[in-house]
């Protein structure tokens, strides 16, 4: 759509957040930059590495706890992750925001410890979600925009909040480079990635388009 607006071409490199920042620290020209996690952004905004405005976020996801159809326990809530034998999967936490998130999840229940000694960890995602529709894992931590994908699989899905404790809301942050050569049309095509139609897209893709949609989805299935 941006194309075809503008009759700019867009031109998409796929690399570690890590490896985005050192780039831009280094110089590189780069003109729009979209980090994997909120953190990655704020470091380089503290670092003047990239214009603070414009900006906005894709992808807005939540961390949810998927059990395998093949799982014979009741298991509602993260406590229980410790009560049974199973075998819990998460991406790795050095890499995967999910993976972090996951760990911090955990670490609230009373129970950790022992859930924690039933965890596998896989390199990534894609990893950890070829596991589950093997069976290597009964119990994984991913996304919610695995929802509709891994419904077949799926006894239950668990939302941490119910267990009472706290989520976070994750997102791709988007900045204008300063290494950018053609600041302007950087800061067009990150207007664009806020525009209605974006946020259309991301819905059609199971994402929240917002913060606030992601936190309005917690109240709303809180009780």
């Amino acid at each position: 759509m941006f194309e075809n607006q503008t009759g700019v071409k867009v031109l998409v490199s796929y690399e570690a957040s890590g490896n985005i920042y050192t780039k831009i620290k280094e110089g590189v020209p780069i003109d729009v930059v979209i980090f994997a996690s909120e953190d990655w952004g704020v470091k380089a905004l503290n670092n003047g590495l990239v214009y603070s405005t414009p900006t906005t976020g894709l992808g807005y996801q939540l961390v949810l706890i998927y059990v395998r159809n093949t799982v014979p326990y009741n298991i509602t809530c993260v406590d229980d992750l410790a009560k049974y034998d199973v075998r819990i999967g998460i991406p790795n936490p050095q890499a995967a925001p999910a993976g972090a998130e996951a760990l911090k999840i955990i670490n609230q229940s009373p129970n950790g410890d022992q859930a924690m000694s039933k965890i596998v960890v896989a390199k990534d995602i894609a990893e950890l979600i070829t596991w589950y529709k093997l069976g290597s894992v009964d119990v994984i931590f991913v996304w919610n925009t695995f929802n509709s994908t891994l419904a077949n699989l799926t006894k239950t899905m668990i939302y941490p909040w119910r267990c009472g404790y706290n989520t976070s809301v994750y997102f791709s942050p988007v900045y204008v480079s300063k290494t950018s050569k053609n600041v302007e049309l950087a800061k067009k095509f990150v207007e664009f990635l806020s525009s209605d139609y974006v946020k259309n897209v991301e819905r059609q893709q199971g994402f929240f388009a917002t913060k606030e949609e992601a936190e309005s989805f917690i109240r709303s299935t809180s009780a």
